[in-house]
């Protein structure tokens, strides 16, 4: 069985770059067209971290 040969460095050379920016103009993009998400993402983490700790507060198990 032969391994996948992966590419020279010489030809991955600035995909991290183009990956970055891919991510960053579709950050930039939701930001624009729904510049409240930042509120909501906020609002669902505490909800979930609420749900966390009553959960982990109602339980009879000891954590730690």
């Amino acid at each position: 069985m032969t391994r996948p040969r992966t590419p020279p460095p010489a030809t991955q050379r600035g995909q991290s770059t183009i990956e970055y920016t891919v991510v960053v103009m579709a950050l930039v993009i939701v930001l624009i067209a729904k510049p409240d998400v930042i509120a909501e993402v906020v609002t669902a983490l505490k909800d979930l971290y609420a749900a966390f700790v009553y959960a982990i507060s109602a339980s009879d198990v000891l954590v730690g």
